[in-house]
Order: structure tokens, then C-alpha cells, then sequence
């Protein structure tokens, strides 16, 4: 059930779209970060659809529209979906959300995204002037993200962050930029998924955040399906729009699989 839009930003147009479950009850909140090489954001395919996808597994879902390039640059992303969590933690009552338990979803630099604010919501805090840890995500979800600079990876979205051609984004840029490299034993737990064939944003990245996850010992869940291409969304009708590459049975199950990840969170 689709609420009024809630605007965050009028002057940036950074804004909410409630998805909001009919069932009775207090529901676990999933904020929607589409994708979009933070170019754009992709949210016709990775916005509306997967909200209801997650509406349908129990949540209350809300559709983030964020800053982008070539206008804002980082940490202006960094601020709006921080803002989001904070709005939504806030506000919890008003949408019938419990607010110890927002979780977020990213696609490809929606998934950096995501992960930039797992590991870095204390920055946000300051930069916003909110209490320590209201803007902390309870889990995160990462669809084929964008993830970090050491190995193949979307050089644009570092980009369009930045500012800067990708070979000449300093050291100590690309180290706070790279959500593998952030990851501490206080980030939250992650489920992550990818396809093999993704030559656009390569399945390395998931490989390394994964690892990071182990090594800082946080909860995490993998899987790597074999076939499709980047961009590959529910895998399903849903989101194919005329695509048959994005038609991909074997990855149709990840939104379940997420929600049963994200039930064992505490």
C-alpha cells in the first residue's frame, strides 16, 4: 500500500516513497537504495518492485531517491540515506514500523551506497548532528554492489563520487571508499548476492566484502548465482522489462533467502 511520497530534501528533491504492509501489527522497515552508477537512481526496476517484493516477505518498505552526480558529490549520498534511517527511526509510529529494526537493500552503487552507511553512519551523525548511532542500520543487503578499488570494479561510480577520473582518486580516497576495507566487528550483519557473469560491477568485489565480514567477525550470507548479467534486479517478469538476460531463475529466490537471513539478526 503505497503512502504519500515523504520529502527529506525539498531543495536537493531527496525523498521517500512509502510501500507501507496492509497486515496488522508492527513491521520490520526496508529502506530501498536503487542503483544508477550514482548518476542516476534506477528506481523503476530497483525501486518500486522491490519494495513490494519485501512488503510481500513482512516488511513495510520505503524507496530512497538520493543525490547524484554530476550535481552533488559525496558525502551528499552519504547524508541522504542517513537522514532516511533517521527520519524513519523517528517516525517509526506514524508508519507502524519497529525502529530497532530498519534494514536496507542496495543495487550495484546502491549497494555502495548501503555499505557506506553500515560503515560509516558515525560520520553521518556528525555531519548531521544526530545522536550516536540513530542512523545505524540494523542489517544490509547487497545486490551486486559496487564495493571497493583494489581489484575490477565500477570505476564511474568512484567517479561520479568523487569528482575525479578513477586512476586519479587519491590513496586515501579509495581506502574510504571501499566498503571492504570499513568493515569492523560493529558493522552490521550482511547478506550479499551476485552472479558470476556480471562483467559491468564483477562479482570480485562481493568476494572481498565477504571475506571482510568473516575476518571482522559479523554475521554474513553469500550466494553467487552462475547466469546473468549486472543489473539483474528480481530475476523474474517483474523487473525483465522486455530483457530476457534479466530473466534468471536460479536467482529469483534472493529476496526470500535475504528475509530469512535478516530473521536471525538481533
Amino acid at each position: 500500500m503505497e503512502k504519500n511520497t515523504i520529502v527529506l530534501n525539498e531543495e536537493f528533491s531527496v525523498t521517500l516513497t512509502p510501500y507501507l504492509n496492509a497486515e496488522s501489527g508492527v513491521h520490520d522497515a526496508m529502506l530501498v537504495v536503487p542503483g544508477g552508477g550514482y548518476g542516476c537512481v534506477c528506481s523503476d526496476r530497483e525501486g518500486g518492485p522491490i519494495a513490494d517484493a519485501f512488503v510481500a516477505e513482512g516488511y513495510s518498505a520505503f524507496v530512497l531517491e538520493y543525490r547524484v552526480a554530476p550535481a552533488h558529490r559525496y558525502p551528499a549520498q552519504l547524508i541522504d540515506i542517513a537522514s532516511a534511517v533517521y527520519y524513519l527511526r523517528t517516525h517509526a509510529a506514524e508508519y507502524g514500523i519497529n525502529p530497532e529494526r530498519i534494514f536496507t537493500v542496495g543495487f550495484s552503487a546502491g549497494g555502495h551506497l548501503v555499505g557506506t552507511l553500515a560503515t560509516k553512519h558515525k560520520e553521518a551523525e556528525k555531519l548531521l548532528g544526530l545522536p550516536e548511532n540513530s542512523t545505524r542500520p540494523t542489517g544490509t543487503v547487497y545486490c551486486y554492489p559496487v564495493v571497493g578499488t583494489d581489484y575490477p570494479t565500477h570505476g564511474g561510480s568512484f567517479t561520479s563520487l568523487t569528482g575525479l577520473p578513477f586512476d586519479e582518486i587519491p590513496a586515501d580516497t579509495r581506502h574510504a571508499l571501499s566498503i571492504d576495507e570499513n568493515i569492523t566487528a560493529s558493522t552490521p550483519p550482511a547478506f550479499i548476492w551476485h552472479t558470476a557473469e556480471d562483467d559491468a560491477v564483477p562479482a570480485c568485489g562481493s568476494l572481498a566484502l565477504c571475506r571482510a565480514y568473516m575476518d571482522a567477525g559479523v554475521p554474513v550470507s553469500l550466494r553467487i548465482y552462475p547466469y546473468g548479467p549486472h543489473g539483474v534486479a528480481l530475476g523474474n517478469e517483474v523487473t525483465h522489462f522486455g530483457n530476457g538476460s534479466w530473466l534468471q531463475p536460479l536467482a529469483t529466490g534472493w529476496v526470500k533467502d535475504a528475509s530469512d537471513f535478516l530473521k536471525t539478526v538481533k
